[in-house]
């Protein structure tokens, strides 16, 4: 995708009155005054006053927490208990970044970043890159201190999130999360966890971690210093939400033909071959390239259908689990349970 047709497709995206509000909610957290963040925006209003007269674009939702960064100082948003990001600071990290054979030496250059260019106080905070050969999955943790207080370790692991989507960015695949760890207990509202993690969500953790297959470590960084500029000045709406990836991967073309009709048999492996004209063994390896196989495809088509159906009040369980082709519902509820941890109806109810 070109610059100039990301730009075109970026024009008609509007951006949720929530996540406006919850950046103006972490402003009032550290006393800033809502007004100049609110003018810096280009808002006319303030959502947690009054419901918003316009649509908010991308851009500026993106000026909105730039001007929080610039109010407090800190630029991963106060999200980090104990660690300040410097103006400036992230800019320079990607830059760090941006110049690395693959993402494997990109995260080790970050982690070596964090560790001595990061403002901290007392706490003591720590990155990790685990591989386990086994499973072929990799594992980035990251624990801020051990005396932060109950429910902020689960923004330390939103900034995991957040860190997985840039290396998206960088290497422009996407990156399946395939678990992730928090340690911190489960809050009682999930609306943030289910944003940002479409897997299951482990608590109780000795860290924040999250996985996903070790392959795409191994893959080239595709930006250049060019591609960074614009992308930092729409950075906190594609890092928050919506990552900005291209589609012209091999796991992309499998999720296009598949579409979205689960209520047909979906074609067996050598079929899906034959119809993308190579052999199963080049299908394989371009799969095992971009960290995915046919299955995780599958299962990821069918976990967003169902959470998409299960925004549905009109339809019960037993609807969705039929829409996604499953002949019997409690098939469902255990396919359910496996792709993000929880079951369908305690999701609905979240």
């Amino acid at each position: 995708m070109t610059a100039e047709q990301s730009d075109n497709a970026l024009a008609g995206e509007r951006v949720a009155a929530s996540f406006v509000k919850a950046v103006l909610v972490q402003a009032r957290h550290f006393g800033c005054d809502a007004a100049p963040l609110i003018s810096a925006a280009g808002l006319s209003d303030n959502p947690l006053e009054t419901e918003l007269s316009e649509p908010v674009t991308v851009e500026q939702y993106s000026r909105l927490c730039l001007a929080l960064f610039r109010s407090i100082g800190d630029e991963s948003g106060g999200f980090l208990p104990g660690v300040n990001t410097p103006l400036g600071g992230t800019r320079m990290l990607a830059y760090s970044m941006i110049g690395c054979r693959n993402l494997e030496q990109a995260l080790l250059r970050a982690m070596d970043f964090n560790a001595t260019c990061r403002e901290r106080g007392r706490e003591k905070a720590e990155h990790e890159l685990q591989h386990n050969a086994a499973r072929k999955t990799a594992r980035l943790s990251y624990l801020s201190g051990v005396d932060v207080q109950p429910g902020m370790q689960v923004s330390v692991l939103y900034s995991l999130a957040i860190w997985v989507r840039f290396c998206a960015w960088l290497i422009d695949q996407p990156i399946e999360l395939l678990q992730a760890g928090c340690a911190d207990e489960e809050p009682s509202r999930r609306r943030g966890l289910d944003h940002f993690f479409h897997c299951p969500v482990h608590f109780g953790e000795s860290s924040n971690w999250v996985e996903f297959s070790d392959s795409v470590l191994r893959a080239p960084i595709a930006r250049s210093e060019s591609d960074l500029e614009r992308f930092l000045k729409l950075a906190p709406y594609h890092v928050v939400i919506k990552p900005m990836v291209s589609d012209g991967g091999i796991a992309s073309r499998i999720k296009q033909l598949l579409g979205d009709d689960f209520q047909c048999e979906l074609p067996t492996f050598d079929e899906l071959a034959s119809q993308l004209n190579m052999s199963e063994r080049t299908l394989r390896r371009r799969l095992d390239r971009e960290g995915t196989s046919y299955q995780r495809i599958k299962d990821q088509l069918r976990r967003e259908a169902a959470i998409s159906f299960l925004r549905n009040p009109e339809l019960t369980v037993s609807d969705v689990a039929e829409l996604l082709g499953f002949s019997d519902p409690s098939a469902f509820h255990r396919s359910f349970k496996r792709w993000t941890g929880r079951s369908p109806g305690d999701y609905r109810l979240s």
